[in-house]
């Protein structure tokens, strides 16, 4: 594979994965449109939506992990 080929078959599953999370925040947390106008209220929105996306995303992770053995104070 060449270099050129390389650097675009990272550059289009990064593209993947971004895609993939503005498709959910438009499906699932309704940024299909905006509640208020200006955009000081647009970018309110996006970011309270995008916080609430890696919340979820947080509490995924932070579930599949394995537990920390537990240390004896003896």
């Amino acid at each position: 594979m060449l270099k050129g080929q390389f650097s675009l078959k990272r550059s289009q599953r990064a593209r993947r994965k971004i895609e993939a999370l503005f498709s959910e925040l438009k499906q699932r947390l309704g940024l299909r449109r905006v509640r208020l106008r200006r955009l000081w209220n647009v970018a309110e929105q996006f970011f309270l939506a995008a916080t609430a996306q890696n919340l979820k995303r947080l509490v995924r992770f932070l579930a599949q992990r394995q537990p920390w053995p537990a240390l004896s104070t003896a």
